[in-house]
């Protein structure tokens, strides 16, 4: 599939586990089906945050696209997470995801990169490059938060954009909207097509004001076609809808994004459980279920935002 310019919404996808620990592989195509089959998808985001891929092994991790291969059959494209904290794993998982049929690659920087990557521009660079020249496929790159330290500069994510051609889009996820706006004029400015997918959770709808050409969030893994709704409305420039999708949108957004951090996924998880469309919600250790009193408060906003009818007792 041509992923130049490709835009719309790309659900970052949750990775469903069977009581014993093993990947549900009925679950996840179900999940992976479900999100395909919403209007405005366009490509399916397995082996990131969202989907604990740093729990699962290299073996797993081609499952994973494997199945979600299976599901898209052509419809909609499959981007597979590569997180890797060396440049030789990195490319491995890169040949493994194209040897399972991925479209492209969500390419995210090695943890180390938040030690200075910035004042190492040659560093990232080489990085990127060498996982370019180990896959034919497209390169993602994820652009993480500034507070993070995991965030290129923009001059640095400029450039990775100019000198590494296989690059087609960048996720887009500053933590602020003036380093947003920097790096999403930057990468226009790059002299190619670059898309532009903001993943600014907290925050989306104000994202949407600078029209990037999608979104890419895991809480699309919950709620794909209320993304859907925002992005159509914000693109045709309504953005009276657009505020209403919003507000459906931002008792979850409160939910799940809120500390700790490493639970936002797992909220996900047990959002989806309680709209019966995921059987087993438990993530993978050292992660833990969620607590009673979280998950009753998850319910609420799930009923808040119109998908369950009313607060069970």
């Amino acid at each position: 599939m041509d992923m130049t310019g490709l835009g719309g919404i790309w659900p970052a996808s949750l990775t469903p586990f069977a009581p014993g620990g093993a990947i549900d592989q009925a679950a996840l195509h179900q999940h992976l089906a479900d999100l395909a089959a919403t209007p405005g998808v366009r490509a399916l985001v397995v082996n990131g945050h969202a989907g604990e891929a740093s729990a699962l092994d290299a073996a797993e991790r081609r499952l994973v696209v494997r199945v979600a291969r299976q599901v898209a059959a052509g419809r909609v494209a499959v981007v597979a997470g590569v997180i890797a904290d060396d440049t030789r794993t990195a490319c491995a998982l890169a040949r493994d995801a194209a040897a399972e049929g991925a479209d492209a690659i969500l390419l995210f920087p090695p943890a180390l990169f938040a030690a200075g990557a910035n004042m190492r521009p040659e560093m990232a660079l080489h990085f990127v490059a060498a996982v370019a020249a180990a896959t034919p496929l497209p390169i993602v790159l994820f652009q993480l938060s500034r507070a993070s330290g995991l965030g290129f500069d923009t001059p640095l994510l400029a450039r990775l954009c100019r000198e590494v051609p296989r690059i087609v889009a960048v996720k887009e996820g500053s933590d602020t909207p003036a380093a947003y706006e920097d790096n999403l004029l930057a990468i226009r400015a790059c002299g190619r097509p670059v898309a532009v997918l903001t993943t600014n959770n907290t925050w989306l709808l104000e994202s949407l004001v600078q029209q990037p050409d999608g979104m890419l969030s895991g809480i699309g893994s919950v709620v794909p076609e209320v993304l859907a709704e925002m992005f159509a409305a914000a693109q045709r420039g309504d953005w009276p809808a657009a505020r209403r999708a919003n507000d459906r949108l931002r008792p979850l957004t409160r939910a799940f994004y809120r500390a700790p951090g490493l639970d936002m996924h797992n909220r996900m998880k047990t959002a989806l459980h309680l709209l019966g469309r995921l059987p087993h919600p438990a993530p993978r250790p050292p992660l833990l279920p969620i607590e009673p009193a979280e998950r009753e408060a998850i319910r609420a906003a799930l009923a808040e935002a119109g998908l369950l009818h009313a607060v069970a007792a």
